[in-house]
């Protein structure tokens, strides 16, 4: 078992990624359960993410974080539909399944209860602008950036949670039809 006590928030943040994984623990799992698992006492993760909620949304914030980084990375130099392509490639394999149902699963608290997952709610926008700096370098005028990325994110997560609730190959297919609509002529 792990003893991160007196470690803080980071400390506790990694030894939640070491035992339950870039999801994070289960929704069943009480905050109790989750702190002995970590060994240590439960309200040293009140303390440090305030409930439940607050727990899951900073590991998920942290995976999403790590993902951003990773992608910006390798982004370099993509234009808009590479890059864009590569993010629905990214959350649409099966190996980040559980962790697109734990995303959903929270936005679908925060639209009820915004201030409890304020932290997770306040980055929401960063592939935005990962794919608006890669339209700009296609040539993108700014606002068709800004708008052709907004778009382009609100359209894959709108597919990725139709592909969670009936997956088919018609969902996979209608992401490439939909990343393919996004050229710099279209948005003339």
């Amino acid at each position: 078992m792990r003893a991160p006590v007196g470690e803080g928030r980071a400390r506790l943040l990694q030894a939640l990624f070491d035992e339950f994984g870039e999801n994070g623990p289960s929704p069943n799992l009480s905050m109790r359960q989750v702190a002995e698992r970590l060994g240590v006492h439960h309200t040293l993760l009140t303390y440090h993410f305030g409930s439940r909620p607050g727990l899951l949304s900073a590991v998920l914030s942290e995976a999403r974080r790590r993902d951003n980084l990773m992608i910006a990375a390798t982004s370099e130099g993509l234009g808009f539909i590479e890059l864009f392509r590569s993010i629905w490639d990214f959350y649409s394999s099966t190996a980040q399944e559980e962790r697109t149902r734990a995303f959903f699963h929270l936005i679908g608290l925060a639209v009820y209860e915004r201030g409890a997952y304020d932290e997770f709610v306040a980055d929401l926008d960063d592939l935005t602008r990962l794919l608006e700096a890669a339209a700009r370098r296609d040539g993108f005028t700014a606002t068709d950036a800004a708008q052709s990325s907004l778009v382009a994110v609100a359209g894959m997560r709108g597919l990725l949670l139709q592909r969670l609730l009936s997956p088919s190959a018609e969902v996979d297919a209608a992401a490439d039809r939909f990343i393919a609509s996004f050229t710099k002529e279209s948005t003339v």
